[in-house]
C-alpha cells in the first residue's frame, strides 16, 4: 500500500468531509446514522469504502478516520484488515 499525496491539514479535512458526503449519497445513506456508530444494514460497508479510500489515497489515520466515523479506532483496523484479506 503506498500513499498517493499528502495534504496540508485543512484541505484534508474538507476531502475527507466531500468523501463521506459523496460515498453516503452514492449508497443512500445518512451521514448521521454513518457517524452514529450503528452496525445495521449497508453501514458497516460504506464506513470500510470510506476507510479504505481514506487510507490508499490521503494517507488519513485511522484515529481521525474513527472519529470522522464515529466508531473506534480498532473497528476501522479489524474492518481494513477483513477487505484486504478478501
Amino acid at each position: 500500500m503506498r500513499i498517493q499525496r499528502q495534504h496540508s491539514g485543512r484541505e484534508r479535512g474538507r476531502k475527507v468531509e466531500r468523501l463521506i458526503a459523496e460515498e453516503c449519497k452514492k449508497r443512500k445513506v445518512s451521514l448521521t446514522e454513518l457517524r452514529s456508530g450503528s452496525r445495521r444494514g449497508e453501514i458497516p460497508a460504506v464506513r470500510a469504502e470510506v476507510s479504505r479510500k481514506l487510507v490508499e489515497d490521503y494517507g488519513i489515520t485511522l484515529a481521525e478516520i474513527a472519529r470522522q466515523l464515529g466508531v473506534s479506532t480498532s473497528a476501522i483496523s479489524k474492518r481494513l484488515a477483513r477487505s484486504y484479506s478478501s
